[in-house]
């Protein structure tokens, strides 16, 4: 497989990691009255509990893929090397962004459990919320430029 293979194999397997982030994330903060409400039969609660399994899974897997990247650029120069140095900074940022996420959802999961020792109040949610979305901005600003840069290199 060439180098450019590669890179475009490397990149679409990023974007299932992200689009998997994206659905758990929808799943979290989407706007919906059956989240708000959940009335037995007919409005369904958030599972916490499988939410915080697929982010502690897709963790891993964007390191992996932040390893190989790496390697990868070892072999390349120009225009690839400058793409995959700039996709393993997006990775790093959305590794960054999904562990804020699996606090949140940790947090989250442990109180909607009733553990006696879940303090987790809505100053904390807040702050930890916040820390989620300035990191939430960072991977998006770098997106935008993987995604113009990605155009030369394919």
């Amino acid at each position: 497989m060439t180098n450019k293979e590669q890179i475009i194999e490397l990149s679409w397997n990023v974007n299932d990691l992200l689009s998997q982030y994206i659905a758990i994330h929808d799943d979290i903060f989407k706007t919906s009255i059956r989240h708000a409400i959940p009335i037995p039969g007919i409005f369904k609660a958030i599972d916490f509990g499988a939410c915080l399994g697929k982010v502690k899974n897709i963790i891993p897997e964007l390191e992996n893929c932040d390893n190989k990247i790496k390697s990868l650029t070892e072999s390349t120069s120009g225009q690839e090397r400058e793409y995959l140095d700039l996709l393993s900074r997006y990775v790093g940022a959305l590794i960054e962004t999904v562990s804020r996420l699996k606090v949140v959802v940790s947090a989250l999961y442990d109180k909607s459990q009733s553990f006696v020792n879940s303090n987790y109040d809505w100053k904390n949610y807040k702050s930890d919320l916040a820390k989620y979305e300035q990191s939430v901005q960072d991977y998006m600003a770098i997106g935008g430029k993987l995604n113009e840069l990605f155009e030369k290199v394919k």
